[in-house]
């Protein structure tokens, strides 16, 4: 898979594929997201797991072209 930028606004974008269909979604995380990220490493392993599990709407998601 190529490698490109993501677009302005967004800190990642990751895109996962069904091997067999080719089908696949594209998640996103939005930059404003990058200071809350951030202070989750200063926690230990199970409570950075948690916050990450506990946020709403971290990750953006949609069909991939």
């Amino acid at each position: 898979m190529a490698s490109e930028k993501a677009p302005p606004g967004i800190m990642a974008t990751i895109v996962i594929r069904n091997r067999k269909t080719g089908e696949g979604l594209k998640y996103s995380i939005a930059e404003k997201w990058l200071p809350t990220i951030l202070s989750w490493n200063k926690l230990d392993p199970a409570a950075r797991f948690d916050a990450a599990m506990a946020a709403e709407h971290l990750f953006k998601s949609e069909p991939a072209p």
